[in-house]
């Protein structure tokens, strides 16, 4: 089962799984785009479909590398990394019983904290490659 997440018919996060996610809307396929040298492909959902619209790809810089993509959300990283293990929806069942369920509830804070360490390290690296 597919899965995405669409802000202002812009698809931001899709889900391969058979969880059913609370904002997600489930779709049957997803084509694949087509290649036009110097576009990037952005994926929108319109009409029950995914369609894609393109955009300028980065110019090359002088040195060869490309311009410096967007910077990073930290708080997005962590939220997209804790949510490949845990749904929103299993993250606030732990959160409430994590008084009757310590155990459960130790395990995903650790896996959280994990989460937050590789967004940090990700960021990290993100800040090392723009100043390079």
């Amino acid at each position: 089962m597919i899965q995405v997440k669409i802000y202002d018919e812009r698809v931001t996060n899709i889900y391969y799984g058979e969880t059913l996610i609370e904002g997600f809307i489930r779709i049957e396929s997803i084509p694949s785009p087509e290649e036009i040298p110097g576009k990037i492909p952005v994926m929108y959902y319109r009409n029950g479909a995914i369609v894609y619209e393109y955009e300028e790809a980065p110019e090359a810089t002088e040195d060869g590398t490309e311009t410096p993509p967007v910077p990073m959300d930290y708080g997005e990283t962590v939220n997209g990394l804790i949510r490949r293990k845990y749904t929103l929806s299993e993250e606030l069942a732990i959160l409430r019983q994590r008084d009757t369920k310590a155990e459960e509830f130790e395990s995903y804070n650790a896996y959280a904290e994990s989460c937050k360490e590789e967004a940090r390290e990700l960021e990290r690296v993100f800040n090392e490659q723009r100043t390079n």
